[in-house]
């Protein structure tokens, strides 16, 4: 009886338990229960973000070059490579060539006679081979050279073997425009006062005539006198403009030269200011003979005779060249381009009294010494005021 009497206390107390559990419970008198902590507040100023920076989108990838950009890129360097090769190689092997073969005349290759012109540079023929100059000789500097030769002809100028006159567009002609009356006065000016062009071809002497009417204005109401020649081989006739002052002379370099016009003042003394000659000793039959020649027609002292000429360079590959080939140029040209201009010149000054070398040089360096410059004069003997 004991055992059922427990279980039913226990099934009565659990429910009790239960709803006791469920009861708040009051607080205790004098308890206080914790507080949470308030966090202190701070305050910062407002800032505004600043705007991100917009990144660059990533370069594209490089692209492979294609020829065509190679060749865009590297055509002007290439191209002038290639050109200066050729050139290069075409004149080695024409050098070499032309080297091995055999001259075409024994001895020295030259005529006793005075060369004049050819008959493939007469005629009509004069004019077009003036014309066939003008680009070869920009090519070779010879017309800068021609510039620089102009810039020194001044006072009475005598020209010889002046062919279709290339140098006459390149003087100074200020002094004869202007038709000074004093001749001491022109004398002393810069450019041209008178001007003498000789040539043993009258067809080359047509076509400097044309060319001067273009450069000197008066010339062209300028009627010419004409005087007939007197010579056997039918040399010396003249051409006079502007009372005389402008001459051009069918002549012979060998000859006698005329002495400057003096219309204007006959007391001034007949001997020329200065003396030009281009490429004229490689035409003559005796070129030390000429040169005496000139020195004979120029004031002595104050004259000068200026020569540009072409003949033997620098080199014996290229001196073989000229002389292989020297015959077949002169039949074509009557130019003989092998003669050692400087050579001759040296011996001109020994042969002739008073004759003076003032320069010889080789002026354009690519034609490898077959241009030379030459300057001479005569030596002033006349005594002083303080010797008489």
């Amino acid at each position: 009886m004991i055992a059922p009497t427990r279980g039913l206390v226990a099934r009565v107390a659990r429910p009790q338990w239960r709803l006791a559990s469920t009861v708040s419970r009051a607080p205790r008198a004098g308890f206080k229960a914790p507080t949470a902590a308030v966090m202190p507040k701070i305050t910062r100023p407002y800032k505004p973000k600043a705007p991100r920076a917009s990144t660059p989108p990533p370069p594209p990838p490089p692209q492979a070059e294609t020829l065509l950009d190679l060749w865009r890129a590297t055509w002007l360097p290439l191209s002038g490579a290639a050109l200066l090769a050729g050139a290069l190689g075409f004149y080695i092997v024409g050098t070499l060539a032309a080297s091995f073969k055999t001259c075409p005349c024994s001895g020295p290759c030259e005529h006793s006679t005075p060369t004049g012109r050819p008959p493939a540079l007469t005629g009509d023929n004069a004019e077009q081979f003036d014309k066939e100059l003008n680009m070869p000789e920009w090519w070779m500097g010879i017309t800068k050279l021609r510039k620089r030769l102009a810039e020194r002809a001044n006072g009475h100028v005598l020209e010889l073997a002046m062919g279709t006159g290339r140098n006459l567009e390149y003087y100074d002609w200020e002094p004869l425009n202007q038709r000074m009356g004093d001749d001491q006065a022109v004398t002393a000016a810069k450019g041209i006062t008178s001007f003498t062009g000789l040539d043993i071809s009258v067809d080359m002497l047509d076509v400097a005539r044309k060319r001067l009417v273009k450069t000197v204005p008066p010339m062209a109401s300028s009627a010419p006198i004409v005087r007939a020649s007197n010579m056997t081989d039918h040399t010396g006739g003249q051409l006079s403009f502007l009372d005389d002052q402008l001459r051009l002379i069918h002549s012979d370099a060998h000859r006698p030269l005329p002495p400057p016009s003096t219309t204007s003042n006959p007391s001034s003394p007949a001997k020329y200011d200065t003396i030009i000659q281009t490429f004229g000793l490689c035409s003559v039959s005796d070129p030390v003979a000429v040169l005496t020649n000139l020195a004979s027609a120029v004031r002595p002292g104050s004259g000068r005779i200026i020569l540009l000429e072409h003949g033997k360079g620098w080199y014996g590959i290229v001196n073989g060249l000229l002389d292989k080939n020297a015959d077949k140029h002169f039949e074509k040209y009557g130019c003989w381009w092998n003669r050692d201009i400087q050579e001759l010149v040296e011996e001109a000054a020994r042969k002739t009294p008073g004759l003076e070398v003032v320069k010889v040089e080789r002026p354009n360096v690519l034609q490898m010494g077959t241009l030379v410059w030459v300057e001479l004069r005569v030596a002033d003997k006349s005594p002083s005021k303080s010797d008489s």
